[in-house]
């Protein structure tokens, strides 16, 4: 996996020419968020890709109660989201299913409650945008995220994936890659860096567990379970 710490007066360095990345470029250029990271990571598999398989583990919410990481602030390992799964609005937290039989393979938009070990509470609106050869998800906090005080405010957390298919040596060999975007601003950031002492790395762990959980195996993905030490 590629990645990329954008630090300040730098810019966007992994991003494909593609259009479904006008978000990425609109997001970055209108808010400039202290903190910004970009992966890029090309699945090992090859053949046809069941984009439909796809989007629905990308829909699979529920999914990311199960992952474990280690704290370097608590110094034990503990579960990144306790809670985590769909729900109707950022007003309402009643745990919905991810989707149901009904549920098309098609553009959409949900919202998640996504309790995290450190970041509590946090609301997020989720977009999901197929198109012919891609699958984009982009991922929008709705409500602040705290600790014991306000850690970042209202649309100021971001990812965005964009998952699409793309053509190796020749056009004999499709692959299937992701560019992965994650930022956020701080709010109270002298008293935040106090207990995030590795705000890129920090960073980075949230958008790489979110990513590597979602996909899980899909197209024989070859992610480690653990946080990369090369991401850190």
């Amino acid at each position: 996996i590629r990645h990329n710490y954008i630090y300040p007066g730098e810019g966007l360095a992994l991003l494909p020419g593609r259009s479904e990345t006008n978000s990425v470029i609109e997001f970055f250029r209108v808010n400039r968020p202290a903190y910004s990271v970009e992966m890029l990571y090309e699945f090992p598999g090859s053949g046809d890709i069941d984009w439909e398989e796809l989007y629905f583990s990308l829909r699979s919410i529920s999914r990311l109660e199960e992952v474990w990481y280690f704290s370097e602030h608590a110094g034990k390992y503990r579960f990144m989201f306790p809670n985590a799964y769909v729900i109707e609005s950022p007003g309402n937290k009643t745990r919905l299913p991810d989707f149901d039989a009904d549920t098309n393979f098609a553009d959409a938009e949900l919202y998640a409650y996504l309790d995290d070990a450190e970041l509590k509470d946090g609301r997020y609106r989720v977009n999901y945008s197929v198109r012919t050869g891609s699958i984009q998800v982009k991922i929008l906090n709705a409500s602040n995220l705290r600790r014991f005080i306000k850690v970042v405010g209202t649309g100021d957390f971001y990812l965005d994936f964009l998952f699409f298919e793309d053509y190796v040596g020749s056009e004999d060999e499709r692959r299937l890659k992701v560019y992965i975007y994650g930022a956020y601003t701080l709010k109270n950031e002298f008293i935040v860096l106090k207990l995030l002492k590795y705000p890129y790395s920090t960073l980075a762990k949230r958008v790489y567990t979110i990513f590597s959980a979602l996909i899980g195996d899909f197209h024989e993905a070859d992610l480690p379970v653990e946080f990369p030490e090369y991401l850190r």
